[in-house]
């Protein structure tokens, strides 16, 4: 909604006195003056937001009365001045810039990375992770993987400060949780202990761009666990292009994330399934971060990867806007689902559309 509910603006004719003005107003009933402006002998006045529209009409067939019309809202428009925001087509396909004007989320609020690390001093980044801990096999809870930092990118990179990318969620901040190793690869129980730790460090949202095909109970209660504490967790659906149950996703603790192109097509890669696939989001030539030294996905300081994993973080930095308004991990999903734009696959691929991250702030703010 772009305008005020329970408003009207009035707008009479020239030669109409204020005393015949607020004659008019008070005979339509139900309305109540709270601000003019006699220069244009404009009214503004109060109503029940039920009554709106039905006041409107009545009020617009009054002679005297020029116009009748909403109180529209209109925001400060943040436009991230990062150099690489234009090439970043994920962003502004979830209309992102618009949302920002809903709110650019709480410092209070943190998302955990649970990946192959996440490069703490990476000047997009620095500002952003606010702790970090190892529980994978590798010596360094820094990335020398790149997957780690580059979803990291995604979800929160410092936005608006003249350097590379910008991250959706850009007040919230990064907990580096490794748990992968350095070639990527990480156990359950070692994934179980990150979403432990981040639960009790003050996470609201847990992140894992990772996952296989094998079942485990340990996992799926750690992530119960999560929920129990009020933590939102979103997991990458697989690159498999199967429809066949890949974990941690497919947990119902967990919020599914499959992957889309740019013309809101399923990624050739991304697993789906009605039954198990929650929503869909941008995953394929994503730009976002690096580490700036040598790491295993080639490129430094930026650059575009594809996955299901780059489509998880868009849901992540989504969520912890919205736990930036409503705490509640419900309603936040609610919210998530019930706003998505229908697109092909919506029942069968996925449970859902794509995010919509206007509309689930708006939808939250209810």
């Amino acid at each position: 909604m772009n305008y005020y509910p329970n408003r009207i603006v009035i707008g009479f004719q020239s030669g109409v006195s204020p005393s015949t003005a607020l004659q008019i107003i008070q005979q339509v009933g139900g309305l109540t003056v709270i601000d003019t402006i006699p220069v244009l002998n404009v009214y503004v006045v109060s109503v029940l937001p039920s009554l709106l529209n039905i006041k409107m009409t009545i009020l617009s067939n009054f002679s005297g009365v020029r116009y009748v019309e909403y109180d529209g809202i209109l925001s400060a428009q943040l436009t991230p001045n990062d150099p690489l925001f234009p090439q970043q087509w994920g962003l502004l396909k979830i209309n992102s810039t618009r949302a920002w004007n809903v709110t650019r989320g709480s410092t209070l609020v943190n998302i955990a990375i649970l990946d192959t690390g996440v490069q703490t001093n990476h000047p997009d980044l620095v500002d952003k992770v606010i702790l970090s801990h190892n529980f994978s096999a590798s010596s360094t809870v820094q990335d020398l993987n790149g997957h780690g930092t580059h979803v990291a990118g995604i979800a929160a990179a410092t936005t608006r400060n003249d350097l590379g990318v910008a991250g959706l969620a850009i007040n919230p901040k990064i907990m580096n949780i490794k748990v992968l190793d350095d070639s990527g690869s990480g156990a359950f129980s070692d994934v179980a202990q990150g979403v432990v730790y981040a639960t009790q460090n003050g996470a609201k949202v847990i992140n894992l761009s990772l996952g296989g095909t094998l079942a485990s109970a340990t996992l799926q209660n750690a992530l119960q666990y999560a929920k129990d504490n009020g933590v939102l967790s979103v997991a990458a659906a697989g690159n498999q292009n199967s429809s066949n149950l890949f974990y941690p996703a497919a947990y119902v603790q967990c919020l599914s994330v499959a992957a889309l192109n740019q013309d809101d097509t399923k990624a050739s890669f991304s697993n789906h399934g009605a039954s198990w696939v929650d929503v869909a989001a941008p995953g394929v030539n994503i730009l976002s971060t690096l580490p700036t030294y040598a790491n295993s996905q080639g490129g430094t300081s930026y650059g575009s990867l594809s996955g299901t994993s780059m489509a998880g973080p868009f849901v992540a930095g989504l969520a912890a806007l919205m736990l930036s308004l409503d705490s509640n991990v419900n309603n936040v999903l609610n919210a998530i689902q019930t706003t998505t734009v229908s697109i092909n696959g919506t029942g069968t691929l996925y449970q859902r559309g794509r995010i919509n991250t206007y509309a689930a702030l708006l939808k939250i703010t209810e």
